[in-house]
């Protein structure tokens, strides 16, 4: 915004008041359109790539009426010295701004932002022209609804026909379940009998466990008495060797000492 040189405040007040009276009424479809040419007349710089310098701001209208930024004087109350626009709102509008000044035929079109949006999206996804005039834009719309309604009726047979296999098959399930009606029967009688076995195999297992358990407690039992017998042993031996060891005037001493 460096091009715009201290705007004086009485000036700005006539801008924003400009501003506000295009915004208008939403009756009219392409009001948008008159706003966005405002802008254009009183704050082109908005409207370009870039961000604006802080001092390219506090010399512009948006300076001079009290705000650090567009976006701030866009969305703050009327009764607040804004213009009561929303942030997306304005997205919209200048994303199909864009649109019209690429097609300048379009800018007298009695068009939403929305619906130039969505044409410019159609016309791109179709990979055809984007319509410049309402008459084409007419032509393109009712091309784009013929295709609906092709897309629709191909849908429709499409379900249709998926509709009718399902059923098919839900019959042919419907014959198979009647066929193995008795497999079930004799499938369930079996189930039945493998319940029975387990439990019996479990409760032959339980014996199994406990006779397991008296012959562990069995054998730890002969293995303390095991090494009782070995520790007795131990000890015999030690006193035989204890004996062999005595001189014979020790031998002789034990024979005749008192007991």
């Amino acid at each position: 915004m460096a091009s715009i040189s201290h705007i004086h405040r009485d000036t700005a007040k006539r801008v924003r008041l400009d501003l506000i009276n295009s915004l208008g009424t939403e009756n009219v479809p392409n009001q948008w359109m008159h706003f966005m040419a405002t802008v254009r007349q009183h704050l082109p710089e908005v409207l370009s790539r870039g961000r604006p310098t802080r001092q390219a701001i506090d010399a512009s209208v948006i300076g001079a009426l009290g705000f650090p930024s567009w976006r701030e004087l866009l969305e703050a109350p009327t009764d607040a010295g804004g213009l009561g626009l929303s942030w997306s709102t304005w997205r919209q509008w200048s994303r199909a701004w864009a649109v019209v000044q690429k097609y300048p035929d379009l800018e007298r079109a009695p068009l939403t932002a929305a619906e130039i949006n969505r044409l410019h999206s159609d016309a791109k996804a179709a990979s055809v022209a984007m319509p410049t005039d309402m008459a084409a834009v007419e032509a393109f719309w009712e091309e784009q609804e013929k295709r609906r309604e092709i897309a629709r009726a191909e849908t429709h047979t499409a379900l249709k026909v998926r509709v009718e296999a399902l059923e098919a098959s839900l019959s042919a399930s419907r014959e198979e379940a009647a066929h193995t009606h008795g497999t079930v029967i004799e499938l369930r009688r079996q189930i039945d009998q493998a319940q029975i076995d387990r439990k019996q195999a479990e409760q032959r297992l339980t014996a199994a466990q406990q006779r397991q358990r008296e012959l562990e407690e069995k054998t730890t039992q002969l293995q303390e008495q095991l090494q009782r017998s070995q520790r007795d042993n131990q000890r015999l031996s030690e006193e035989l060797r204890a004996r062999r060891n005595r001189s014979f005037w020790q031998r002789v001493q034990e024979v005749f000492s008192p007991q």
